[in-house]
C-alpha cells in the first residue's frame, strides 16, 4: 500500500499534516518539529516492532506510523496519527491508528 503525507503547518510544537490513501484524507498526522519526513508518497509495510511487541505500519526509512500523545516522543521520523486538536497535538489517536491499521 502507498500513503501520501501532506503538510499544512510547521510550528515549534510539531509538523501537522494529513495521511491520504487513494486520494482520500484518512486522518491527521503530527511529527517531531526537527525530525520529520518530507511530504510525499511512501510505500507502507507491516513489520514487528520489538519494543511494542506488535505489528506496525512501517515506511522504508524505518519510521513507523503509531498512536501517541505528542510529537516530542517520536524518533526516526515516525508519525503519530489522530484527529487534529491544536498545533502539534492530535486527539483520539488510538481510534484513528486502529482504523488506519485495518486499511493497511
Amino acid at each position: 500500500m502507498v500513503i501520501e503525507i501532506k503538510r499544512y503547518r510547521y510550528s515549534p510544537y510539531g509538523v501537522d499534516g494529513m495521511v491520504i490513501i487513494n486520494g482520500r484524507t484518512i486522518c491527521a498526522s503530527v511529527e517531531h518539529p526537527h525530525n520529520y519526513l518530507p511530504a510525499g508518497c511512501y510505500p507502507v509495510t507491516l513489520s514487528t516492532d520489538k519494543a511494542l511487541r506488535r505489528r506496525m505500519p512501517t515506511l522504508p526509512q524505518g519510521a513507523t506510523i503509531r498512536a501517541g500523545n505528542g510529537a516530542f516522543t517520536l524518533r526516526y521520523g515516525s508519525i503519530i496519527v489522530g484527529r487534529q486538536h491544536i498545533p502539534g497535538v492530535v486527539i483520539r489517536s488510538g481510534e484513528e491508528f486502529e482504523r488506519l491499521f485495518e486499511r493497511i
